[in-house]
């Protein structure tokens, strides 16, 4: 039996997965951004203060993802927060010499990430079919994470060569191509405006819904030192990003590909668990052993713990909804998701200036094998 649910969606299935590896190879980028801050003259904590700067237009974005999804469609949404994420890019060419103006670029991407999650994620779901959904959903959601494959070695490597001079408008060129291709699908048998309307407060009143939304900020938690101040660990600790960043990103790629099409019939909790305990190994690992081959590995672990995370829990609470009333509840999945990624740095930037770089790192650990624990309390 086909994963897609109608004539017509493997193409625009495919044709969006495409759109967002291209946007968010401009994205991944931006990884570097606090090694670049840092050459600027910003100490770890106006450092974690900058790139923890999205958090509240994320949410604000992603509150509002799902009111504009019952106007205005998924699709169109999308489209809005492709367009929102280029300008915001290309604006660090000439606000990034100055925090204020840094800030507010990354406010602007953080708003168009915010309204972009939601709807792309509901978007794509409504394609598949819901008994095959796991793995094909896990593989759109890796086209968001794998350009950190290269994204980050080629900031790297432009920024070595060009400094700052052209070097945001270079790197969005992979964004402007995304827009453009984001414009090809169609909106398919989803229905484009409609609706249940249930509120988030309704929503939250749930207690189906309410453990699923704590595991997933736990999630955010325990992974978002990865795209905000990893970078910055890996530096003071003399330890190349490729080292991390490569390994990590392949082995994303392998789970969301390979691993969950072997995995697909195991029962969604399991996952949830294995994952967290894989994410906590991880990290325990790198604090133990600071080097090269212990970031490899490191890498490997996470990504492979990761990749059972995010897709896992998305369609556990996709399936407690019918396609055209899924916007809200995965808006609200993503707000506390991406609250957990981008409340890391703000917290992990001023407990790394004050303690050790590893400090945080420790209670990470702590926080994923607690959470490893906890899960076997959550009914399926």
């Amino acid at each position: 039996m086909s994963v897609f649910a109608a004539k017509g969606d493997a193409r625009d299935y495919l044709t969006m997965a495409s759109a967002t590896f291209l946007v968010f190879l401009s994205h991944s980028t931006i990884t570097f951004l606090a090694v670049i801050l840092r050459d600027l003259g910003l100490g770890e904590a106006d450092i974690g203060l900058v790139v923890s700067a999205p958090l509240l237009p994320i949410l604000a974005g992603m509150f509002w993802s799902g009111h504009l999804m019952e106007r205005f469609g998924p699709l169109r949404v999308v489209r809005a927060g492709f367009v929102m994420i280029l300008i915001a890019h290309l604006s660090l060419e000439v606000t990034v010499t100055s925090i204020r103006g840094v800030v507010l670029s990354r406010a602007f991407h953080g708003f168009g990430y915010g309204i972009f999650m939601p709807a792309s994620m509901t978007y794509v779901k409504g394609k598949l079919r819901a008994e095959r959904m796991v793995h094909p959903f896990g593989i759109y959601a890796s086209m968001i994470l794998m350009p950190n494959i290269v994204g980050p070695w080629i900031m790297e490597n432009l920024y070595s060569a060009l400094g700052l001079s052209g070097l945001f408008l270079l790197t969005a060129l992979p964004s402007l191509a995304g827009n453009l291709l984001a414009q090809v699908p169609g909106a398919g048998r989803l229905p484009e405006v409609g609706g249940i309307h249930t509120g988030y407060g309704a929503l939250l009143r749930m207690s189906s819904i309410r453990p699923l939304i704590l595991t997933i900020f736990t999630v955010g938690l325990v992974y978002g030192i990865v795209p905000t101040i990893m970078s910055l660990y890996l530096k003071v600790n003399t330890i190349a990003m490729v080292y991390y960043f490569t390994p990590f990103t392949a082995a994303l790629f392998t789970g969301r590909f390979l691993v969950m099409r072997l995995v697909e019939r195991v029962p969604l909790k399991a996952l949830v668990t294995t994952g967290f305990v894989l994410m906590g190994v991880s990290h325990l690992w790198l604090i133990s052993f600071r080097t090269p081959p212990a970031a490899v590995l490191a890498g490997v672990v996470l990504g492979l713990g990761y990749s059972l995370e995010y897709p896992s829990l998305s369609v556990w609470i996709s399936r407690r909804f019918d396609p055209e009333d899924r916007g809200k509840p995965v808006a609200l999945l993503n707000m506390f998701f991406h609250a957990g990624i981008f409340i890391t740095p703000l917290i992990g930037g001023w407990v790394m200036e004050r303690f050790t770089p590893g400090t945080y790192l420790v209670f990470l650990v702590i926080l994923a094998l607690a959470a490893a624990a906890a899960m076997g309390k959550i009914r399926n």
